[in-house]
């Protein structure tokens, strides 16, 4: 199903040709078979042409007479020839008035019948086989439908240009006719007058045979141009005859089609019984075989319906385009069959990409949902969070098993968020394209990928810590190791258990860090839960006035950073030289 749909896209427009070709060739055929010209009086006409038939007729006859006495005459001469060359020039000139006869008689039939083709009652020889041959046979009735469609325009064209051809034949017969008689009457020899005499009577004879021919065609062409209709009488009636036709063929065949197919659909639903579903998804690329095949099947039977109904209508055009359409099916399946194949295995969940495992798209990633013609992916943290993608985009993604522990995404709606460059924000929108954050009060927009490029730190899904290095005077270098770790300690948990943030408060640690320059540093380390990631920066400033207010207390000294400046030997020698 998934070749024939692809194949029906490729030669979309060659279908709709061939569906207009379908409406307009009854109205071809109603163009060449109407016969009600619209006269006021149509006795009068019909007796002027049969008046004009029995002259022509009388013409023919009388021509055919002439031509056989003087075929008679030459065949006497021929006889009494003495020369090879004599009788060489007779058997020419009796070959050609013998043609010139059966021309005639032909003309003569056509004209009595009405202009009836007699060359299909005789008889033809028996072909050898030629495949070639059986296959323009098939599609013989789309190209003689197309030829019909245009046969009268075609005709009309035709006989104007034979009209043309055999006019300007009269003019130079009755130019050579001229010249002959303006050469025959200055001639007093009698042989000589004899034989220009002779030749008279032929080209005179030509030129009444070209004149009945050329009055053959121009009633014939007449005859068409009476015969013609408007182009929207055209239209209608062709219409009206697709509907009534071929219309109804289509009807039918398309319903024989769809009723085999939901029958064929409906069956396994009728007959569907209970299955462990552990044995089941145990089998389940064998499953997904059967499933697919059985559509398979549903398909070809329903196309077999389509085809008999046609066949069995005997409408040979409606099947030589059903047949032409299953060509180009065939053809775009040979050009798809690599990529068949590749989908094919993703269908039966057999490929690079299964179903229930994750991948990564566009650097998210996703857990496969289902694999179908339109595959369906989902993330459960992002809102908007399912794709429907075409089973040709996953041939060249990679999935791997589900890990339970694994997160879909770093962060959800209302999470706080601190990022590589120091933003911190909560999050107000997260979708598959982008992330928006509320940032000092202002809303900030990320592409998603960039999100995720600039490392997030949850605040709000497992909690935070907040580390502070506190530093005091040298002068208390006695008690930095012993007391003051723990007045820091109480003095922190007491200032951070009065405040807001109480309840999120999990573990303080105060330990010496070093020694440093000008002072002694202490690391003071508050672990918090997620519920006070809103007061991510209050944690921090607590810290500093729980530190600052201890110290005050206690009468600690905090330093400041110091530069002490060593003078030297150098120094006195650069006093004394200015001096």
């Amino acid at each position: 199903m998934m070749i024939i749909l692809h194949s029906f896209r490729t030669c979309r427009f060659f279908a709709l040709f061939l569906l207009c070709l379908l409406i307009a060739a009854p109205t071809a055929l109603l163009a060449q078979n109407s016969h009600q010209p619209a006269r006021i009086d149509q006795s009068s006409p019909a007796d002027s042409r049969l008046a004009a038939a029995r002259s022509q007729l009388a013409g023919i006859a009388a021509s055919i007479q002439d031509r056989r006495e003087h075929l008679e005459e030459l065949r006497q001469q021929w006889a009494a020839a003495q020369t090879a060359s004599e009788k060489t020039e007779l058997e020419q000139e009796i070959a050609e008035l013998e043609e010139l006869i059966q021309a005639s008689r032909n003309s003569f039939e056509s004209i009595a019948t009405g202009g009836v083709d007699s060359t299909i009652f005789r008889d033809h020889p028996d072909q050898p086989f030629n495949w070639q041959q059986d296959l323009f046979q098939i599609i013989e009735p789309f190209l003689d439908q197309l030829k019909r469609m245009t046969e009268t325009p075609r005709t009309i064209e035709r006989l104007s240009s034979e009209i043309s051809d055999q006019e300007s034949r009269l003019t130079i017969i009755n130019r050579a006719l001229e010249h002959i008689a303006s050469v025959k009457a200055g001639v007093e020899d009698d042989v000589l007058g004899q034989r220009l005499l002779a030749l008279e009577r032929a080209w005179q004879q030509r030129g009444a045979d070209v004149q009945l021919e050329l009055e053959l065609l121009r009633q014939r062409l007449l005859d068409l141009r009476e015969k013609q209709t408007s182009f929207w009488t055209m239209v209608h009636q062709g219409l009206l005859n697709f509907i009534t036709g071929r219309g109804v063929v289509l009807v039918l065949a398309f319903f024989a089609a769809g009723t085999v197919w939901f029958v064929m659909q409906a069956l396994p639903r009728v007959i569907k019984r209970r299955r462990d579903e552990q044995a089941l998804a145990s089998r389940k690329p064998h499953f997904r075989l059967m499933t697919y095949g059985y559509q398979a099947l549903c398909g070809l039977l329903s196309l077999i319906a389509l085809l008999l109904v046609l066949y069995v209508s005997g409408d040979w055009l409606l099947l030589g385009i059903a047949l032409i359409i299953l060509i180009f099916i065939a053809i775009g399946f040979k050009n798809y069959l690599p990529k068949f194949m590749t989908e094919a295995r993703l269908l039966l969940d057999m490929g690079p990409v299964r179903e229930g495992e994750r991948v990564i798209y566009n650097g998210i990633p996703w857990q496969v949902q289902s694999l179908n013609m339109y595959s369906t992916l989902v993330n459960p943290e992002l809102q908007g969070g399912t794709l429907r993608m075409p089973l040709s985009a996953l041939a060249d993604m990679l999935s791997r098993p589900v890990e339970p522990e694994e997160p879909w995404f770093p962060t959800r709606k209302n999470d706080f968020v601190l990022l590589a460059d120091g933003t911190f924000g909560q999050i107000l929108l997260q979708t598959p394209e982008v992330v928006q954050m509320k940032v000092v009060g202002s809303t900030r927009t990320f592409a998603t990928d960039s999100f995720l490029g600039s490392s997030p730190r949850n605040l709000s899904r497992d909690g935070f810590g907040f580390a502070v290095t506190f530093g005091i005077d040298y002068q208390h270098q006695a008690i930095c190791l012993e007391e003051v770790p723990g007045i820091f300690d109480a003095a922190v948990t007491a200032a951070l258990k009065a405040s807001p943030v109480a309840d999120s408060l999990e573990a303080v640690l105060v330990d010496f860090k070093e020694a440093g320059a000008s002072s002694l540093d202490y690391l003071i380390f508050v672990n918090m839960s997620g519920q006070a990631a809103g007061s991510y920066w209050a944690v921090g400033r607590i810290i500093q006035q729980a530190c600052v207010r201890v110290c005050n207390e206690r009468g600690w000294i905090i330093p400041f950073t110091q530069l002490t400046v060593h003078q030297g030997d150098g120094f006195d020698a650069l006093r004394n030289t200015r001096k």
